[in-house]
C-alpha cells in the first residue's frame, strides 16, 4: 500500500499530465476557432464540431469498502468545516482519514480485542465440540453421515451449509476454506 507522500507524488504526476492534455487541447481550440471564423465568414454550414476536452488521467487507488455510519451535529459540523477549508474534498475523505487515524492511534486496543477474539473462537469451538460429544454420548444426536454434517468455518465458526460447496474464502471473515481450483 502506499504511504501519503507516494500518493501526493502521484497525484501531483497525474495534474502535471493532465496540464500538458489541456495545453495541447487548447492549441487544437485555437485552430478549431480560426476554422470556425472562416467558415462563418464564408457561410459554410455545418460548422466542424468543437475538439473534445481531454480525459483528466486516473490515480489507481488502493481498493476501498463503503461504511455507512451516524455521527453527532457536532462530528459532521467539524467533517463540514474540515471540508469547506479545503482541507478534505468530500466528508468522505475526512471521515476516511480519521477513522484511519483513529485506528492507529488505538492500535493497543484493536491487538487486545483481536486477542482475545481469538481466545473466544477457540473456546467456543471447544465447547461445540463438548456438547456434540455429550449429546452423542446420551444419544440425543444420531451420528450423522459426512455429507449432511454442518460446515463451519474454522477461523470465525459461521455456519457455511447454505453457502455453494465449491467456495473458496469464508464470506464473513476472509479465511481460506475450500480447495483452490
Amino acid at each position: 500500500m502506499l504511504n501519503q507522500d507516494e500518493w501526493r507524488e502521484r497525484r501531483k504526476e497525474a495534474i502535471k499530465e493532465w496540464k500538458e492534455r489541456m495545453r495541447e487541447w487548447r492549441e487544437r481550440l485555437k485552430e478549431w476557432r480560426e476554422l470556425v471564423r472562416s467558415r462563418i465568414g464564408q457561410e459554410a454550414l455545418p460548422l466542424p464540431p468543437m475538439p473534445p476536452l481531454p480525459p483528466m488521467p486516473s490515480i489507481p487507488r488502493p481498493r476501498s469498502n463503503v461504511v455507512a455510519s451516524r455521527i453527532g451535529d457536532e462530528e459532521l459540523n467539524a467533517i463540514d468545516m474540515l471540508v469547506e477549508a479545503g482541507l478534505f474534498g468530500t466528508r468522505s475523505e475526512a471521515v476516511a482519514y480519521f477513522v484511519r487515524e483513529g485506528i492507529r492511534a488505538r492500535r493497543d486496543v484493536l491487538e487486545r480485542v483481536s486477542s482475545a477474539l481469538e481466545e473466544i473462537r477457540r473456546i467456543r469451538k471447544e465447547a461445540e465440540e463438548y456438547v456434540t460429544k455429550l449429546k452423542r454420548e446420551i444419544g440425543l444426536v444420531e451420528l450423522e453421515e459426512p455429507s449432511q454434517q454442518e460446515k463451519r468455518c474454522p477461523e470465525c465458526g459461521k455456519d457455511l451449509t447454505s453457502l455453494p460447496e465449491d467456495i473458496v474464502a469464508c464470506p464473513y471473515c476472509g479465511f481460506r476454506v475450500g480447495k483452490e481450483e
